[in-house]
């Protein structure tokens, strides 16, 4: 006997708000998700999404499952008198049933990640490309108010003193950027709307009397900039004002975040296809020491 339906479907309910909830989290960048990666970088100087986000939905949706898997393991006490009147037979095959179930589930598991890998993957085809006409957006100006995405050149102050550094990456793959806020020339304190990357060749130091507009050239993004350097430059007393836009050199920085996270759920989904596989033999020993009984009786 397993617990009620109604119940069941709530419980699974429960784990699929969480899946969502940690997944706003992780796009908005705030709450537990926000804090968990903050511990990575002030302890291993990097974080990784995909692992964060798996490990706070399990530990945030197990007390659902256990609770799920408690109620079942009740009602299998309760009707422990028509399990043990049960013959070898039926049990083994409601053993193969189970470990079925199991194997599915891990399928699924394995089916979700891959999918959430190639969406990663897709992802990249919305993101503005490096072909088309270079638009000019100069700081100060109304050209800076509501500007479009895509090849651009931006006039405006590039504070290097406030240079931030951001790596992501995998174990054996690594890409550290650079951002600087680009502000109006010899302006006041304003909110922080326009970030560049920074290339090797830029200099971290700059000469006494910088500060006047300096040209710089790339594609344009709006919200691209890492949440963990927004929340960096708010603790240092700087307001991030939404929309932000981030200036990058190259095609393959802005798509890197998304080449990361595709990597991490293809490990993932590569994991769960090899626990699943396992299962399935044990499955076929199963049906195999199943059969060779019955035979055995026969």
């Amino acid at each position: 006997m397993s617990p009620p339906r109604s119940k069941a479907q709530i419980l699974w309910f429960w784990v699929l708000l969480v899946v969502l909830y940690f997944l706003w989290e992780a796009a908005s960048y705030r709450g537990f998700f926000a804090l968990a990666a903050e511990w990575q970088l002030a302890h291993f100087s990097q974080y990784l999404p995909t692992l964060t986000f798996g490990s706070l939905v399990l530990l945030f949706g197990s007390p659902a499952l256990l609770l799920f898997r408690r109620d079942r393991r009740r009602a299998e006490r309760d009707d422990a008198a028509a399990i043990a009147a049960q013959s070898e037979a039926e049990q083994e095959a409601a053993s193969i049933r189970v470990a079925t179930g199991f194997m599915r589930f891990l399928f699924g598991l394995a089916g979700a990640l891959l999918l959430a890998a190639l969406g990663s993957l897709c992802w990249t085809l919305t993101l503005p490309g490096a072909d088309g006409p270079v638009r000019t957006v100069t700081l100060g100006t109304p050209t800076d108010r509501a500007p479009q995405e895509g090849p651009t050149r931006l006039l405006g102050a590039i504070v290097y003193k406030r240079t931030a550094s951001f790596s992501q990456g995998l174990p054996l793959m690594r890409r550290g950027v650079r951002y600087a806020p680009v502000v109006v020339p010899n302006g006041g304190p304003a909110p922080l709307r326009y970030f560049v990357e920074l290339g090797p060749q830029d200099r971290l130091d700059p000469r006494p009397g910088d500060g006047g507009a300096i040209p710089s050239t790339g594609i344009l993004v709006r919200g691209s900039l890492p949440g963990a350097i927004v929340k960096l430059y708010r603790y240092a007393g700087y307001r991030v004002e939404w929309p932000y836009f981030v200036l990058y050199a190259s095609t393959t920085t802005m798509r890197w975040p998304y080449f990361v996270a595709a990597t991490e759920f293809a490990l993932g989904a590569l994991a769960f296809l090899i626990v699943a596989l396992f299962q399935r033999r044990h499955i076929r020993r199963l049906r195999e020491t199943a059969i060779d009984s019955e035979e055995f009786g026969g």
